[in-house]
């Protein structure tokens, strides 16, 4: 009997995942309307419905189950669709069993990403993946630049693409106005607030936000904020959250939050920014940027994906580095409040105040993160964003930086009993372990600290090391 139900497939709050986010948002919005839905989940979840999708079973259970509904919604990544999968021709059972739905019940695949590189590699996976979306009774991309892409690559009919508004079913998730945020933050009421918040992922960009933030010189007058969490524990993943961190910790006015955010704080965030910056390197379409006009806040963002399509006028696109520098600097001069400069001329004399022939230091009772602050000062003051000719000044030291401490893996698998076993092997291990990467990370910080101050001597025995602002 089918049931007057409509299934929606999809990753489901609380699992960590923008997607996840995006259905949760659209759920409660067909509920309100009076459509009845159920949701199926890859993950345990807040979903009514488990299965574990991914592969050739995984898909021939959910189509097994799919027919009893009136109509289903997948809401498709190749993650969950093909993330199990370990061969083109698994792939190709999986496209055949989204083939197979299709016949079965009313289907709309709401595509926020594809693989286009397998469908080029493999010519029967592609004509596979052309029927089956033809088969649909509704495609829905969210930016005309993806529709194109599908046209392009795969060869779908353009009239069977449907375009959707990725934030048309967004609401407000705080009432809070920028004063309140701020406030509620911890945030400072006066400076320009930068934000990039989201996963920490290498094609989010973040590090090109740091780097441009740092060489724009703002600190005095702007604040950038990285607020966000790893998605999952993948090695890539928190390897690229680690050099977030110690970026952040050498570049003045650079903060990372580095923490998973409820819908109510990430739209505190956004409430409490002037400026939201996506230095995206890929992406198809953006929940933040969907976020940031919810709230008629101004974005920074390259035009990759279907950035282009789906920003606001206001939007400033940037296309290299420079241009991201500057579009730091025209947007916090812009909207500079009349007590910056008092506040800015604060920040200048506290950092005039410390000496630049030699290190504030208690010698009875040494700080080693006032220490490593200095260092960090020194090198930016003097070298970073002005080198000289013929110098490479504080490129040495920002490897080593960026390497941040040793971290252990967490001894935990989803295998059932492997996790027990990794935790008695760890303690077994650890007398001889534990010593080693102690002694790596104190090396690590004895090595960045003599280079900064390597590169600190060279560059005050090298006048033409000297920075305007610091010129008598």
């Amino acid at each position: 009997m089918m049931l007057p139900i409509k299934l929606m497939v999809t990753p489901y709050a609380p699992y960590r995942d923008g997607i996840a986010a995006y259905a949760v948002q659209e759920v409660r919005s067909l509920r309100a309307s009076g459509v009845e839905v159920e949701v199926l989940s890859p993950l345990p979840s807040a979903a009514h419905h488990h299965l574990a999708l991914g592969g050739v079973r995984g898909m021939a259970a959910l189509v097994k189950r799919a027919g009893r509904y009136e109509s289903v919604v997948i809401q498709f990544s190749p993650e969950m669709i093909f993330g199990a999968c370990r061969n083109p021709a698994q792939r190709v059972a999986v496209w055949a069993g989204l083939l197979a739905l299709a016949g079965r019940t009313k289907l709309e695949i709401r595509l926020h990403e594809i693989e286009y590189g397998p469908l080029a590699n493999n010519p029967a996976e592609r004509s596979v993946a052309l029927r089956a979306l033809q088969a649909t009774d509704r495609l829905t991309v969210h930016t005309a630049g993806e529709a194109d892409q599908l046209v392009e690559r795969i060869g779908i009919d353009r009239g069977h693409i449907s375009m959707i508004d990725h934030g048309a079913r967004f609401a407000m998730a705080t009432n809070l106005d920028r004063d309140g945020a701020r406030a509620e933050l911890g945030l400072d009421p006066e400076k320009h607030i930068f934000l990039s918040i989201g996963f920490l992922q290498e094609h989010k960009g973040f590090d090109l936000g740091i780097e441009a933030f740092g060489r724009a010189n703002l600190a005095g007058v702007a604040s950038l904020h990285i607020v966000g969490s790893v998605r999952v524990d993948h090695p890539d993943l928190l390897a690229y959250a680690r050099r977030l961190h110690s970026r952040c910790e050498a570049t003045d006015g650079v903060t990372l939050r580095q923490r998973f955010v409820s819908d109510e704080e990430f739209d505190r965030w956004i409430v409490a920014a002037d400026t939201v910056v996506l230095p995206y390197r890929e992406i198809w379409s953006s929940g933040v940027m969907e976020r940031a006009k919810l709230y008629d806040r101004v974005v920074i963002a390259t035009n990759v994906g279907g950035m282009g399509d789906q920003a606001p006028e206001s939007t400033i696109f940037f296309d290299d580095i420079e241009s991201l520098v500057q579009a730091f600097k025209e947007r916090a001069l812009s909207t500079r409040h009349s007590t910056t400069a008092s506040t800015a001329g604060h920040s200048a004399s506290e950092g005039a105040s410390r000496p630049r022939g030699g290190w504030q230091v208690d010698p009875d009772n040494p700080d080693r993160n006032e220490v490593e602050a200095q260092i960090r000062d020194r090198v930016r003051r003097e070298h970073i964003g002005s080198p000289a000719a013929g110098l490479n000044l504080g490129g040495a030291v920002d490897p080593l930086v960026s390497l941040g401490p040793l971290h252990r893996h967490q001894p935990v698998s989803a295998r059932p009993g492997v996790t027990f076993v990794k935790r008695i092997i760890r303690r077994v291990l650890g007398w001889e372990l534990d010593p080693i990467v102690t002694r790596l990370d104190a090396l690590q910080r004895a090595t960045t600290e003599a280079v900064a101050e390597l590169e600190a001597q060279q560059g005050r025995d090298n006048p033409a090391s000297e920075s305007p602002g610091d010129a008598p």
